[in-house]
């Protein structure tokens, strides 16, 4: 009878630690899942962010600053922002672009 008590003692530690085993192994993979969430709209966010600016300093030109030199004058400084507009619009394209076809290609079926 004795026997038998620690036979089940044994099976129900066994149990334990296989269900431990489950619940690190299903916390890794809930990591996992959430830094590839994390990384694919870093991805995805930061080009199209590019693209937004590039498109609006493009079609902008110029930003200019007013500086109030008292008794009611300003000293007008114009800023040329049209050529940051077409680096970032090209990285923009460039990412999307990127981010597309990795994206294609990860959801193939293997």
């Amino acid at each position: 009878m004795d026997a038998t008590q620690d036979a089940a003692q044994e099976r129900s530690e066994d149990a334990r630690f296989d269900d431990v085993i489950v619940e690190e192994a299903e916390l890794r993979a809930s990591q996992r899942r959430n830094a590839r969430r994390f990384s694919w709209g870093v991805a995805w966010v930061v080009p199209v962010l590019s693209l937004i600016v590039g498109i609006w300093l493009t079609s902008a030109r110029t930003i200019e600053q007013l500086n109030d030199l008292g008794d009611g004058t300003f000293d007008v400084t114009l800023f040329v922002v049209w050529p940051a507009g077409l680096v970032l619009l090209g990285v923009g394209v460039l990412g999307v672009v990127a981010t597309a076809i990795a994206t294609a290609v990860l959801s193939t079926d293997r």
